[in-house]
């Protein structure tokens, strides 16, 4: 329970604006898990999220003033209540954590200015009244969002907030740094309903506090200009009422309001391979027969997901097609000096021989009449062609024409080689090269869970040389229209989880489009549910008719505690944690002893149990399997 306990609070203290609608959603998985096997305490989610709101650095003594997690923290609250399995266990949570905010915004006031009156001067107590400080620092920040969102009482702003903060001569160092954070986070809010006076006093010991030439000064001048301005770029003071308001900021104007989307979230903690990416990607039709033009991808629901344009494929023209004159140099093998045509793809030239090339494809056929040739420019003497292909890739059809036995029958070529091989020859129609191609693809890629073994390659382990990233074999599948092939390709892309999926570091050519992205995170969800569901019942579920081969096997009586716990280790280890994704068509590892047939797990369970699992999952490999092209939107 440690380590589920430990993965469920690790999201609320990692928060981002780049990974929220990721680290809610495993929360919220983690959240369920755990209340499958055993009872989630009262207070569970109130606990997690207020413990883990000092995870971002605020320290007043360092500069640091605004929280910059703050948001996400509200909105945590928010959406947890909201939410369809996190809501029945937090009622009122948004009231309930706003009440505290204020009510520990009192007490660490109190005692910072108790600590400076005491003017402590042992190390101990100083980073006491530090951490009493910092805290502060933290609960202000948090104060005021909960303040715009309409969750303090209109009372309280009045009579008690920023009075606690004034109620001495001077300042101390740690109400400066309050009245700061709540001017320049909800400085509207207190401007409508404060006392005008009480407002007019904060700004005169902010300006008494700080001498010039501060840091602390140059944010009160910031602070009056955005007081002259009427709060410009403040969110506008909420409506407060008695009865429970509507939190400022629900209208779909703002991004924050957005529904989290149900998916996984950690990063993944395989393998990244270091890859050499190709420039994008272009739209290409295949010409193949086995494929039918009225099954193209099926988008799946709108998910409700921010920002997905942060991961759309731009459709930019292809640097290699802008030519600079200047820039042109012959290819270095591909350049015959007895060819009879050049082409010019980018600033690459190739000269050709157009007998031999119209020998292999019609379409090359066409592109090469004498009556064309006869009226085109010739700078070296030579018809020039300008091909908007790009130069790798018509290098690569070059090579399957002039070199004999390319791409070698026995190996697959490296991804990018691949790639450009696909594109081209669908595009000059090339039966001679296209259909080993295919077969490279189909046997990678398989539609059917039969004759799948542990040690056929899959995916994108079949590449010669750098792995491609799973995304960049995914868009390549899409974009060349192989329906077959693409379930697993999804499959090989979900596999490592969200972070994967939206990688932002990622380049152009493994960046998922919106429609693409949203088909994966649908089909990655329903694969996780699968497997969590289906392995659940398979282990905790009832025995098969095979009975225990071993009288201290728990399986032969009723599962006691440390029963549950054992079959507990065992779910753990054929699920895995969430960022791996999905491990639903891996074949699970289950040790055995080295001297014979018994299989020993945790170290009591028989060996006629073990092969119950890996029979079961075995069956589950094979409904998921069939699944993928229906999780995916690929069936209908």
């Amino acid at each position: 329970m440690s380590d589920i306990d430990k993965w469920l609070i690790s999201p609320v203290g990692k928060l981002s604006d780049q990974n929220y609608e990721e680290s809610f959603a495993l929360y919220r998985l983690w959240f369920d898990i755990r209340r499958t096997y055993f009872q989630i305490p009262s207070d569970r989610l109130f606990d997690d999220i207020w413990g883990n709101r000092f995870s971002s650095e605020v320290s007043p003594k360092d500069g640091k003033l605004f929280h910059p997690t703050a948001h996400l923290i509200l909105r945590f609250v928010k959406d947890t209540e909201l939410d369809c399995i996190l809501g029945p266990h937090s009622a009122g949570l948004q009231r309930r954590f706003s009440a505290r905010t204020v009510q520990v915004f009192f007490e660490n006031n109190v005692l910072g200015r108790w600590g400076r009156d005491q003017n402590w001067r042992s190390s101990s107590r100083l980073q006491e009244l530090q951490s009493i400080e910092d805290r502060f620092a933290v609960d202000s920040n948090l104060l005021a969002w909960w303040a715009n969102s309409g969750y303090v009482e209109e009372a309280t702003i009045r009579n008690h907030i920023l009075q606690s903060l004034t109620s001495h001569p001077k300042l101390y160092e740690h109400q400066a740094s309050a009245l700061i954070i709540l001017f320049k986070t909800a400085g509207a809010t207190f401007e409508a309903y404060a006392d005008p006076s009480v407002v007019d006093r904060c700004i005169e010991l902010l300006k008494n506090h700080y001498g010039k030439n501060t840091i602390g000064y140059n944010l009160v001048q910031e602070v009056l200009k955005l007081r002259e301005r009427g709060w410009e770029g403040l969110p506008p003071p909420p409506v407060l009422a008695i009865d429970k308001p509507e939190p400022h900021g629900t209208s779909n104007e703002d991004p924050s309001a957005t529904p989290v989307v149900t998916s996984l979230g950690l990063s993944n903690t395989d393998f990244e391979p270091q890859i050499t990416y190709a420039p994008p990607l272009k739209q290409v039709t295949s010409p193949e027969s086995e494929i039918t033009p009225s099954s193209p991808v099926i988008q799946s629901p709108p998910t409700s997901i921010s920002t997905l344009s942060d991961f759309t494929i731009p459709d930019p023209s292809d640097d290699e097609s802008l030519i600079d004159s200047t820039g042109i140099s012959p290819h270095g093998t591909l350049n015959f000096e007895d060819g009879n045509v050049e082409v010019l793809c980018g600033n690459t030239l190739f000269r050709v021989h157009t007998s031999i090339l119209s020998l292999h494809s019609p379409a090359l056929r066409q592109m090469f009449p004498q009556e064309n040739l006869a009226t085109v420019e010739s700078p070296n003497g030579c018809p020039r062609i300008l091909s908007p292909d790009k130069a790798t890739d018509f290098a690569a059809l070059l090579k399957t024409v002039y070199l004999p036995g390319f791409p070698e029958r026995e190996k697959v070529p490296d991804f990018d080689t691949f790639s450009s091989l696909l594109r081209i020859t669908a595009k000059y129609e090339m039966p001679a090269v296209r259909p080993q191609l295919l077969k490279v693809v189909h046997d990678a890629y398989p539609e059917t869970f039969e004759g799948v073994t542990p040690t056929r390659p899959l995916g994108e382990s079949v590449f010669s040389g750098p792995t491609p990233h799973p995304n960049e074999v995914l868009n390549l599948f899409v974009q060349q229209d192989l329906t077959s092939a693409l379930p697993m390709a999804y499959y090989m892309a979900v596999r490592r989880g969200v972070d994967s999926l939206m990688d932002r570091r990622l380049p152009q050519s493994a960046t998922l489009s919106p429609d693409v992205l949203q088909t994966a995170i649908k089909g990655l969800i329903e694969l996780r549910e699968m497997e969590r569901d289906e392995t659940h019942k398979l282990i905790f579920g009832p025995k098969g008719p095979q009975p225990c081969s071993e009288l201290k096997c728990p399986s032969r009586g009723p599962p006691d505690p440390a029963a549950l716990g054992i079959y507990k280790k065992v779910f753990d280890d054929i699920v895995g944690p969430s960022q791996l994704g999905t491990k639903v068509l891996q074949v699970p590892k289950f040790p055995r002893n080295a001297g014979g047939r018994a299989a020993r797990i945790f170290p009591v369970i028989c060996s006629n149990c073990v092969e119950d699992w890996e029979s079961g999952h075995a069956n589950l490999r094979r409904r998921a399997w069939a699944r993928l092209p229906e999780v995916f939107g690929l069936k209908g």
